[in-house]
Order: structure tokens, then sequence, then C-alpha cells
């Protein structure tokens, strides 16, 4: 069984050109076990994200408006929606106000009490789609006849198809190069149902060449092609192209857990959430995202002290990946880390600590010897609008869940 799944891995050209070194990760052939009563349950969670980020989108719309939304709580809610975004996407991300993405990852900890919770909503953000393709090719060669969910490539397929569409362009900024092996798996997956993915470098697309496409994955953050950004944001203001992720940044950002939580019991953003956002799908989603608050300088350093002598609390920094701008409340800098948050403009949120409770899997190894270990978990569920597209599985043994040469990455069935 080793070698089939290291074969995979192998043929998927992940680390081809000695990249096992700078993307490998433990292979395992493990899977996670969903019942019937969880999907139906990440069914309904995916329902009410729909409807969250689809009103998020129409509240954007209104206080990133010059003339709308005039009240400190609009005003909160402009500064902290463009926080950390450049500037180029201020107002197209207003643009087209209740357009969600096709395709929307969350990221799930599972608690002691196997309990879901909610620690990251990324509606703008291709990573991980090429990840969960190749989970699931291991998953067919371990588990051939198991019930699964229908895959990212196959979500997007059927989205191209839905768009009269047969082709897409995914640009990748220069700063994603990382990214390009997991992009081309994608493609390759995609090619299976007759799609043809195009797949580019910023600074290899020449401005009149990206002329040529007319759909595009997503609008990264262009930092080296600047020519090429202006042209992109101009031409989706003139209605030129379309995106599967719509350029909405804030979307992506841990600062709209903080909103859609309103811990703070903001009357006024309570007043605001709710005339966009059907009420039943807010409380939905509310249940399985813990305790989260924006830091800000208004609050004097005791009130969130007090906070944190109330429960274990973690800082994160709103627009990051991964464990990236993560701070534990016992890591040593966490005051510092703190002191900052509170000196910066809604760029942290402390959130909740979630008790992630340990499972175990099996894992290979180098040697390809089969043993079991007790791990944490990360659960990436992949959305298309309201449906699971898929889940796909980050494992270390540690607390500190991301991908890393030591990690486990598996797909799910369903059981």
């Amino acid at each position: 069984m080793y070698d089939q799944v290291r074969r995979v891995v192998l043929d998927s050209g992940l680390w081809a050109n000695g990249r096992e070194a700078s993307h490998g990760f433990i292979l395992s052939p493990s899977v996670y076990e969903v019942t019937q009563e969880k999907r139906q349950e990440l069914e309904v969670i995916g329902a009410a994200l729909h409807d969250c980020l689809a009103g998020l989108g129409r509240i954007a719309a209104i206080a990133l408006h010059p003339h709308l939304g005039h009240s400190k709580t609009w005003n909160m809610l402009a500064k902290t929606l463009q926080t950390g975004v450049p500037r180029i996407y201020h107002d197209i991300m207003a643009l087209h106000p209740s357009r969600a993405p096709s395709i929307c990852k969350v990221d799930f900890m599972e608690s002691v009490d196997g309990n879901l919770r909610i620690a990251e909503i990324d509606g703008h953000n291709k990573h991980g789609l090429g990840y969960s393709t190749l989970a699931a090719r291991i998953r067919r060669v371990v588990l051939p006849g198991a019930q699964t969910f229908p895959g990212v490539a196959a979500t997007i397929a059927k989205e191209l198809q839905r768009r009269g569409r047969n082709n897409a362009c995914l640009l990748y900024a220069d700063q994603e190069r990382f990214y390009l092996p997991e992009f081309c798996i994608l493609q390759a997956e995609l090619a299976q149902y007759g799609m043809k993915l195009i797949v580019v470098a910023e600074s290899d697309l020449r401005v009149e060449d990206s002329k040529e496409h007319t759909l595009f994955v997503d609008f990264p953050f262009l930092y080296r092609n600047r020519a090429l950004n202006t042209l992109l944001a101009a031409r989706y203001r003139s209605g030129e192209i379309e995106f599967l992720i719509p350029p909405k940044p804030f979307l992506g950002s841990k600062a709209i857990l903080a909103l859609l939580r309103n811990d703070i019991c903001d009357e006024e953003l309570e007043a605001i959430l709710k005339s966009q956002i059907r009420p039943t799908s807010l409380e939905m989603l509310r249940r399985y995202i813990p305790r989260t608050y924006l830091v800000h300088k208004r609050a004097k350093e005791e009130h969130w002290r007090g906070i944190c002598d109330d429960a274990r609390f973690v800082l994160k920094e709103s627009i990051s990946s991964g464990m990236k701008g993560v701070t534990f409340i016992d890591e040593p800098h966490f005051n510092a880390i703190l002191e900052r948050a509170r000196g910066s403009c809604y760029r942290y949120i402390l959130q909740e600590e979630v008790t992630n409770g340990s499972r175990t899997f099996d894992s290979f190894t180098e040697r390809g010897r089969l043993q079991q270990g007790e791990w944490f978990m990360r659960v990436t569920v992949h959305y298309a609008v309201r449906s699971v597209a898929d889940i796909v599985i980050t494992a270390r043994q540690e607390k500190k869940v991301h991908g890393a040469s030591d990690c486990l990455q598996l797909s799910s069935i369903v059981v």
C-alpha cells in the first residue's frame, strides 16, 4: 500500500524537481470519516455561510460608498473591510454586492467533545484546491468503493458548464509561486472533465495577452505587474471579465468572524447585519464561530486583559494564511503582540481558543512501515455555493496545525 500511495504523489508531479523537501508531507492510508448526520450538519452550515457571505457583500457595498452609511459603526465597517487590502480593490470589491464565491473554504477545529468550531472562513483564496484533489486521488487508491463528496475539480467543472464555458485562467501572483505544483494538479484533474485551465504567473502574462481571457479563478494581489493589475480592475468594472472567486478580499479576512459574531453586542451593527443577512442563517453560523473580538486602540489594555482572564484566547492577524500571524496566550511574546495589535487599525482579532481533540490515524515511516499515532486536525471544508464539494484534513502531532513536512494530508469518506 505504501508504494501505491507514494506512486500517486509522485505521478502528480508535486514532488518533481526535488520538491519533496519543500512540499513534503507524511504519507498515510487513513481517511477522515464523516457520518451522514455530520454531513447533513455541514450542508446546513454551507447554506447559512452562503447567505452570510452574500450579505457581507451588500454591507460592504454600502459601507464603501462615499455617500452612504454615515455613522461610527459604518465607518468601522469600512475601515475593517479595507484593512490589509490594496487600494486598487477598494472600489471593485463593492461591485456585484450579492455575488458570493463559487468555491470557498472553511477551516474547522474539532473539539474534544467532537463538535466542530469555525477557525477561519476564507472566501478569497484558491490555495488548497490542488491538495484536496491529490488527497482524493490517494483515497481512490486506498478505498476505491467508498462513498465520497463530489470533489473540487468536479464541482468547478460543473460551475464552468453552468456558465457555458470550457476553460478558465488561473492567474497566480509571483508571491504564490510555492503553490504552482498544486495548481498544476488541479489543472490536470480538470482536464479529465474536458475543462482547460490555463495556469500562468503574473510575470509571464503580457498585458495584451491577458485580453484573451474572460474568466479567471480569482484576482490575486499583483505587486509586480502593475499594468496587468490596472487592466484587470478596469475590465472587471466594465463587465468584460468575471471570476469564480470574486475580488472581495474582505471575505478572506478573519475580521469578518468578529463582525458576524458581534460579541460586543453593538445594536447598530446587529441591525445592519440583520438587514442584509437572513437572521436564521446568521444565528446558525454564530453557533460554530468561537467568541471573536476586533482588537482596536479605543479600548484600554485592561479591557483586553479582562477578556483573556475569562478564557484562553488566541491573537490572529486579520489578513494571514495558515498559522502565520497566530499567537497563543501561553507564548512568551503574546503581550507584545497584543500591544502591537492595540496600536493597529483592526489588523488583529482575539478569538477564543478551541481545545482541539486528537484522532488516531495510521501513517507510513520513510521506509514504508505502518504505524499508529495521535494527531490534531484542521478540517478544511470546500464549499461550492451552498454544498460541500470536498473535505480534506491536515493533521500534526502538535496543536499548531498547518501544512508542513511533518503533517498528514487526508481525504474524507461518508459512512
